[in-house]
C-alpha cells in the first residue's frame, strides 16, 4: 500500500511559502490549524489541496487512521508524537522537517531535536548541520535544492499581479524600492526593526520607495512597539508596511535593494543578483565571517542611509557579483525542475 502524505501547519502564514509550495510539488494535502492561514492559502496557493482543522480534530487517532507520512515546519513534532503515536495507536509515523528559510543561525542547533526526515536546500545547511552536530540527531537528511524560486517562476504573472494589488498608487518604477526586512529578537541574533525602523524611513523616504517586510513574530512578541511603529508612518508616501504576504520571490524581483540584518530572505534574493545593505552596529565579528553578510556592504553607524546607499550603490552591484553567484549556489545548489525535486523527497522517504 502506499504511503499516503499531508504537509500540516500549526504556525504562522509564512510558512505557506514553504509547506504551501512542497504541497503542490508533491501533489498532497494542505491542512492548517488557523482560520487566517486558510484564507491566505486560499488566496495566495489556489493551485494546492487545502483543509481547515483544528489541533483538537486532529488528535492521535485521526493522525493514525489518515496518514503515513506528515510534512511539517515545527520541530517538536516528530519528539512529542511518535511515541504516542506507537503507544496508543500502534503506529510509525514518518516525520518530515521542512526549513522555513535559510540563514546564518546555528548556535540552536547544537541542542537540535531528534528528527525523522528532514529536508535541506543545499551544502550550507548541510554544513551547518554537520559543524554543530545536529545532523547526529536526523536519520534522514534529503537535499532539495531551492524548490520556491522554480514555483515562483512558474506562477509569475499570478504573483506579480497580487503584489501589485498590495502597492500604494504612489509607487512607480520609475524610483528605486528598497525592501527592508528584519528578523525578529531570537536568542542568537537581533532584530534591527526597532533599533533602525525609523531611521530608514526618515533617511530613504525622499529618494527611495521603502517595503518594509514584518516578520509576524515582530507583531506577536511586540505588538505595542510594533503598532506605534507603524501608526506614526501609515501615512509617508513611499512606505508600505507588508505583513501577512507569504509569497517572498514576488516581492524580492519588485525590489532593486535589499537593506537587512539576519533574515533568511537575504539568501532568497541573491537569486536575483542584486545589492544587498546590513546594518553595521548589528554585524558582530561571527556573522561578518557569515557567507550571507560577503555579499554586501556594512552601512557605518553614523552615515545618512541615502547618501551611503548613492555613493555605492553602483560598486555594491558589480563588486559583489561573484560573491552572491557562489553562496546563492552553496546555500541552494544547482537548479532543479519540480518534478525532479518531488522525485528526490518522495525516493528518499
Amino acid at each position: 500500500m502506499p504511503y499516503r502524505y499531508a504537509a500540516i501547519i500549526t504556525g504562522p502564514d509564512t510558512h505557506l511559502d514553504h509547506l504551501g509550495v512542497l504541497s503542490y510539488i508533491l501533489q498532497i494535502p494542505l491542512i492548517v490549524t488557523e482560520e487566517s492561514v486558510y484564507l491566505s492559502a486560499r488566496k495566495f496557493y489556489p493551485h494546492i489541496d487545502v483543509t481547515l482543522k483544528t489541533l483538537h480534530e486532529m488528535d492521535l487517532e485521526f493522525l493514525a487512521k489518515n496518514y503515513d507520512v506528515i510534512f511539517q515546519s515545527a520541530k517538536f513534532w516528530a519528539l512529542e508524537l511518535d511515541m504516542l503515536l506507537q503507544l496508543f495507536c500502534k503506529k510509525k509515523m514518518r516525520f518530515v522537517y521542512c526549513p522555513h528559510g535559510n540563514s546564518d543561525k546555528g548556535h540552536s542547533l547544537k541542542t537540535h531535536v531528534k528528527q525523522d526526515v528532514a529536508l535541506v536546500y543545499g551544502s550550507h545547511m548541510r554544513d551547518l548541520l554537520k559543524n554543530t552536530g545536529a545532523q547526529e540527531q536526523i536519520n534522514t537528511l534529503i537535499e532539495t535544492g531551492n524548490y520556491r524560486y522554480p514555483f515562483y517562476r512558474k506562477y509569475r504573472t499570478f504573483y506579480d499581479e497580487i503584489l501589485l494589488s498590495y502597492l500604494p498608487k504612489t509607487f512607480s518604477k520609475k524610483k528605486k524600492t528598497i525592501l527592508y526586512a528584519p528578523t525578529w529578537n531570537s536568542q542568537e541574533t537581533p532584530s534591527s526593526f526597532f533599533s533602525h525602523c525609523t531611521q530608514v524611513i526618515d533617511e530613504l523616504q525622499n529618494q527611495f520607495q521603502i517595503i518594509v517586510k514584518l516578520h509576524p513574530f515582530l507583531e506577536e512578541d511586540h505588538p505595542a512597539k510594533t503598532y506605534a511603529i507603524l501608526n506614526h508612518y501609515e501615512k509617508v508616501p513611499n512606505v508600505l508596511f507588508l505583513s501577512h504576504f507569504p509569497v517572498i520571490y514576488s516581492l524580492l524581483a519588485y525590489c532593486d535593494i535589499y537593506l537587512g540584518d539576519f533574515s533568511s530572505i537575504g539568501y532568497d534574493f541573491l537569486a536575483f543578483d542584486k545589492p544587498l545593505y546590513f546594518f553595521q552596529g548589528l554585524v558582530n565579528q561571527a556573522s561578518r565571517a557569515s557567507y550571507l553578510h560577503r555579499c554586501g556592504l556594512e552601512i557605518p553607524l553614523k552615515a545618512n542611509l541615502s547618501q551611503f546607499i548613492e555613493q555605492t550603490l553602483e560598486d555594491n552591484t558589480e563588486q559583489k557579483r561573484e560573491a552572491r553567484k557562489s553562496v546563492y549556489e552553496y546555500a541552494f545548489g544547482k537548479e532543479r525542475s519540480l518534478e525532479e525535486i518531488s522525485q528526490t523527497i518522495l525516493d528518499s522517504i
